[in-house]
């Protein structure tokens, strides 16, 4: 933490020198609707976040909000692209042909984990044998069968986090598969209390950041973007756009050593 701060007193002070439309031109930022976080109308706090972040940074493209197949699609087939939030982890993990040299990241901003979640009045699943011969529901948007691949279970997905969260509620689902901050915001929203998780044993976990096809132009691109997510983060604006249960990478969590350079 404290090489953080040194970092960030080195870098705050530098002036982001201005840049046309034109340096950035076929650079594209997409995001995928995450309820509570990216609405599909392109509003909520990422997405205020992002706008924000580019802004800052100079720069004049805009946040392109589409479904998550759609997106990852988008990605898969384009070049110059940049998906938000996401990981290189996370994109390898549905796209395990696509290797880490070719992706680039920002530094990051949030961390995001995978939970199993169960009804109130039961223990939070932790092994995955438990879910052998139950009934899971999850958001189209995640291969949920890459986290559990010994496990027999019946998968059932859907359009929404929301109505994987109702059929849990109405007991048609045993278990769904959601992840902090999404399930606490949600949760909240919906006036359903507290999720039933283990939130010190995640499936899966990985920071949020500005993910791209590595290309001349995007590793400038996260470059310049850097300095303002660090900027960001320090002064509190990463934790107030996000909100309260947004963790926020090098404040709530630690920041890995590979960004303590």
């Amino acid at each position: 933490m404290r090489l953080f701060f040194i970092l960030f007193t080195c870098i705050a002070g530098g002036f982001i020198h201005p840049v046309t439309a034109d340096d950035l031109s076929g650079i594209k930022v997409v995001g995928f609707p995450k309820e509570g976080r990216l609405e599909s109308n392109g509003t909520g706090p990422y997405a205020n976040l992002v706008r924000e972040v580019l802004k800052e940074a100079g720069y004049s493209n805009q946040l392109i909000t589409v479904p998550v197949l759609r997106a990852m699609r988008f990605f898969e087939t384009e070049g110059e692209v940049c998906l938000v939030p996401t990981s290189k982890l996370a994109v390898i993990s549905q796209f395990p042909t696509i290797g880490p040299d070719r992706l680039v990241e920002s530094r990051p901003i949030d961390h995001i984990t995978g939970h199993l979640v169960t009804r109130a009045g039961t223990s939070p699943i932790t092994d995955p044998a438990d879910l052998q011969g139950k009934i899971m529901a999850a958001w189209v948007g995640v291969n949920v069968k890459v986290f559990f691949p010994n496990t027999d279970f019946t998968l059932l997905k859907t359009e929404s986090e929301a109505s994987a969260i109702r059929m849990l509620q109405s007991g048609r689902v045993d278990v769904i598969w959601s992840w902090i901050p999404d399930v606490f915001i949600l949760y909240d929203a919906m006036d359903l209390g507290e999720p039933v998780l283990a939130e010190d044993k995640p499936i899966f976990g990985s920071s949020a950041h500005f993910t791209c096809h590595n290309t001349p132009q995007t590793k400038a691109f996260i470059e310049r973007i850097d300095v303002v997510i660090d900027r960001m983060r320090i002064d509190g604006r990463l934790k107030t756009i996000l909100g309260k249960h947004a963790r926020i990478v090098g404040i709530d969590v630690p920041m890995p050593l590979k960004y303590q350079n």
